[in-house]
């Protein structure tokens, strides 16, 4: 499913089928090229995150997980979750330097949150040529 298709998808917790918020983004670990969490917006609650680990399913109409799995961008997940803001949009270099182009939409995989695909606007790169994921720009090998 495209970044593009879930952004926006509400978030209904499991327990107690109501909405915990929007989903705003996502936050992308490189290494190996994977979703860490995602962002919502307008959650009521505290807590902005939800862990992939904690994401029990991706749908075309909405995500689900529990209330009880909303955290903060703190610990492992600080550092990630604030360069991973407004990811569309951000130029993708490669690692010699090179535009590849600027991020258009993300392929994952709903089941394990794996990066399949990267789309920048000149080119489709694999998802596992993404090698790094910075504020100014995701950097992608040139064969992978």
């Amino acid at each position: 499913m495209l970044l593009s298709q879930i952004t926006g998808l509400p978030v209904m917790d499991t327990a107690e089928a109501h909405r915990i918020g929007k989903v705003d983004g996502l936050v992308l670990a490189a290494q190996p090229p994977r979703v860490l969490a995602l962002r919502l917006k307008k959650t009521g609650r505290s807590g902005s995150y939800i862990t992939w680990e904690n994401v029990q399913a991706v749908g075309h109409d909405a995500v689900m997980a529990r209330t009880d799995a909303l955290q903060d961008a703190d610990g492992d997940l600080a550092a990630p979750a604030a360069v991973c803001k407004d990811l569309v949009g951000r130029r993708v270099l490669t690692a010699r330097g090179e535009e590849a182009g600027t991020l258009q939409d993300l392929d994952i995989d709903t089941g394990t949150g794996a990066v399949l695909t990267v789309h920048s606007a000149n080119d489709q790169h694999p998802g596992a040529a993404l090698t790094g994921v910075g504020s100014y720009a995701l950097v992608i090998t040139a064969e992978a």
